[in-house]
């Protein structure tokens, strides 16, 4: 493993020179400096919480530094707004989206900078011109007169991708940007990204995918307790090199550090599946869907990004009005529809935006976690002193289950990094003790070590005769953790099949599948 060859500042797009950042008595970042050149991608590379985010929001002007400066183009912007560095030219994708949701794709790319005609009034024809020829120059497959929120996760990712590039930025920054895209999406962002670079425009790239990474990044620097550790080559630095890097010391892991199993015992025989689906449809998305999990079973549900995988989830768990069919829990049924029926049956569902759908980001962390069962902590009500105390155990249990870091139970939940944000989702769910948990792209955004300790707990969970539902589009995660994966095209379940796959194939059945239904699908139209 070599250091790469450090630059220096007058040579980079940005060098950020001896950052340090402390939340009242917390440091955050100390003495970090970290430079970007003009056409290089530099992967930024931590565990959650280590500061990666603090650093890039310090870069964008989002916080304040309140040690070291920032150069841009040779330029001190340190004292700089967030507003006025944007115009400089720093761009920043994060993790939790900003788009709106209730505007079009041509909107978004151009808001607060909407094409005027004769000055007077906003030129739409023009906009929506002027977006498309900006997607098609890239390949993303968007729709610029599309509403954002009817949109899949991944295509509003593209939008945010797409309405930074507009800005025509020097630098951009890219937090986790694959983490919901499909196989060919992926490849089509690779692209754009060396296009960026050709074009002298420098890249900052978060990810905790460590393939990405060394394919990708022209160097690799490490934060880790708040300090920067390289930069690094790619070339001489492998994942088992990065995770050591990264990783505590062992005397701090929260679980055993042997490694786990590649696989759980097989799921118990039982009588009565846990889930039971029949002809199960929604108006738009899905179509005649029929399947069950037993107890102690882990059902992944593997296909491209549109094929119904989270309108599923959200139908078991009662989030969709127009929901048709038979659900039974453990030979209950339960009534489509209703989100409390749904958690009354235990039907526990994480899901894929967990900042909007799975948080309330102003409540503490304790609060978050007693959501779904206040009423079961205390008969003198849930706010009781009884009641305080089994919610501090149990977060307690959590933090340490899931390595969380945090400063207590007490802090708030939105000021925690995005991947221990999605801890916290996971842990609420797991304390009401469910008979089906739904997982909807449950280690996205999580570090390589977290991704190992949260897949240990999934076992551990179905072990202890939870079903699960596993949706996932990092097909490596599905093979792994599945006793059987469904396949879903076009909002069909098109075929079941073992685990003893391997990605290439997999990925192959995924796009055969998706393409056969779709040509299926045409020609019934046809007809």
């Amino acid at each position: 493993m070599a250091e790469a060859k450090t630059s220096t500042s007058r040579n980079a797009i940005v060098a950020m020179q001896r950052i340090s950042k402390s939340f009242g008595a917390n440091r955050v970042l100390s003495n970090v400096s970290f430079e970007v050149m003009a056409g290089e991608t530099h992967a930024l590379l931590g565990e959650n919480g280590a500061g990666k985010s603090t650093l890039m929001k310090i870069l964008m002007g989002a916080y304040r530094t309140d040690e070291g400066r920032i150069l841009f183009a040779g330029e001190d912007v340190t004292a700089l707004s967030l507003r006025e560095r944007i115009d400089r030219g720093i761009a920043m994708i994060f993790q939790e989206l900003s788009v709106l949701p209730n505007r079009s794709v041509a909107e978004n790319l151009f808001i607060l900078r909407e094409p005027l005609a004769f000055g007077l009034r906003v030129d739409a024809r023009k906009m929506v011109r002027d977006a498309q020829a900006l997607i098609e120059r890239y390949a993303f497959s968007l729709d610029a007169s599309a509403r954002v929120g009817d949109l899949a996760f991944a295509q509003r990712q593209m939008v945010e991708i797409l309405k930074a590039i507009s800005r025509g930025a020097k630098l951009l920054v890219m937090d986790e940007p694959t983490s919901s895209l499909t196989i060919h999406e992926e490849e089509t962002l690779f692209r754009t990204i060396g296009q960026l670079k050709q074009n002298g425009i420098g890249i900052v790239y978060i990810s905790h995918r460590m393939a990405d990474v060394l394919r990708l990044s022209d160097r690799i620097s490490i934060i880790k307790d708040g300090r920067l550790v390289g930069p690094l080559d790619p070339d001489s630095t492998s994942i088992e090199q990065i995770a050591a890097m990264m990783s505590r010391p062992k005397g701090e892991a929260s679980l055993p550090t042997v490694a786990a199993p590649a696989k759980r015992p097989p799921a118990m025989p039982v009588g009565t599946p846990a889930l039971e689906v029949r002809d199960l449809a929604t108006s738009r998305k899905l179509s005649a869907v029929s399947f069950s999990i037993d107890p102690g079973e882990i059902v992944g549900l593997a296909g491209l990004v549109g094929s119904g995988r989270s309108t599923l989830g959200k139908a078991l768990f009662g989030i969709l009005p127009d929901v048709s069919g038979h659900i039974t829990v453990a030979g209950e049924p339960v009534r489509p529809g209703s989100v409390n029926g749904a958690i009354a049956a235990g039907i526990a569902l994480v899901p894929e935006d967990r900042r909007l759908e799975g948080l309330v980001g102003g409540r503490s962390i304790e609060e978050n976690l007693s959501l779904p069962r206040l009423s079961d902590f205390s008969l003198a009500g849930p706010f009781g002193p009884m009641a305080k105390a089994r919610i501090t155990a149990l977060f307690r249990q959590y933090r340490d289950d899931l390595n969380i870091l945090c400063r207590g139970p007490l802090q708030k939940a939105q000021e925690l990094s995005g991947g221990n944000q999605q801890k916290i989702v996971f842990a609420k769910w797991l304390a009401m003790k469910p008979k089906l948990l739904i997982l909807d792209e449950p280690t996205s955004g999580v570090d390589v070590n977290a991704k190992r300790d949260m897949r240990e707990l999934v076992r551990r969970t179905a072990g202890e005769g939870v079903a699960v539902l596993l949706i996932s589009s990092e097909l490596e995660e599905l093979l792994d953790l599945s006793d059987r994966i469904l396949v879903m095209a076009q909002g069909l379940i098109t075929r079941s099949i073992g685990s003893a796959h391997d990605e290439a194939g997999l990925r192959a059945l995924l796009q055969a599948e998706a393409a056969r239904q779709s040509s299926a699908r045409t020609q019934g139209v046809a007809a």
